[in-house]
């Protein structure tokens, strides 16, 4: 039997960029200078432009995560021979998935590589579709689930602040019924606020644990806002 999941919710793209090799480019950023909120917000703007040229894609120094914020989904499930059905996530499965996984760029940088966090939140919809056997049952559906806890006790989440950009999102890329993964038809992001944050990587002495220091004003800084409703945003 096959069958189609439309999934409406609020999503997120969020972007990790290693910044080092930008210095190819003659942009060099100096993660001990002293900024204040206007010379911040400036320098997130020139290396924002590097973002969206895709330059650091083509340099190999960037991941990706698109996912949305389960408590906002509206999910509807259309199978063959059967009446439409609205779901929740309570009605499906949720598979934890290793948000180390998704961090890879953090794990593999050495002291002093500087990261930019990139994330894009607005209204979105995944269209995917399968198939399943005549007895449909939807719990056999599974969406991949960054469920921080699993993995991390509580206190390092909360000590390391980066892991506030994944925790308790979906990823509809992880979706399966059964052991078959879902095919993505079609997915559409409307960006309606674009949020950046830059870290630096330190050596925590006495220890020489490594860490990512955030290099902002206490928080993100909010880069662009657009309306969905305008037809030329």
């Amino acid at each position: 039997m096959a069958f189609r999941l439309h999934i409406e919710a609020e999503g997120r793209k969020i972007g990790f960029y290693r910044l080092n090799r930008l210095e190819m480019e003659d942009f060099e950023i100096d993660p001990d200078a002293e900024y204040d909120r206007e010379g911040l917000l400036e320098l997130y703007e020139r290396i924002d432009e590097y973002v969206e040229s895709g330059d650091l894609d083509l340099l190999g120094e960037a991941s990706e995560v698109v996912a949305f914020d389960p408590e906002t989904a509206s999910i509807t499930l259309d199978a063959d021979n059967e009446a439409e059905v609205e779901l929740t996530t309570d009605d499906i499965t949720l598979q934890n998935v290793d948000v180390d996984k998704k961090l890879d760029l953090f794990e593999k940088a050495k002291v002093g590589d500087l990261i930019f966090v990139r994330t894009e939140v607005g209204e979105a919809y995944w269209d995917l579709s399968g198939e399943g056997e005549a007895a449909f049952d939807a719990s056999k559906i599974a969406l991949g689930y960054l469920d921080c806890t699993q993995s991390h006790d509580t206190y390092e989440a909360l000590r390391e602040s980066y892991y506030e950009f994944l925790c308790d999102l979906v990823l509809p890329a992880e979706a399966r019924y059964g052991d078959e993964k879902l095919s993505l038809d079609e997915h559409l992001l409307r960006t309606t606020q674009v949020w950046g944050e830059l870290y630096v990587v330190r050596e925590n002495l006495p220890d020489h644990r490594k860490e990512l220091v955030r290099l902002d004003l206490g928080g993100p800084l909010e880069l662009s806002v657009t309306d969905p409703t305008d037809p030329l945003a």
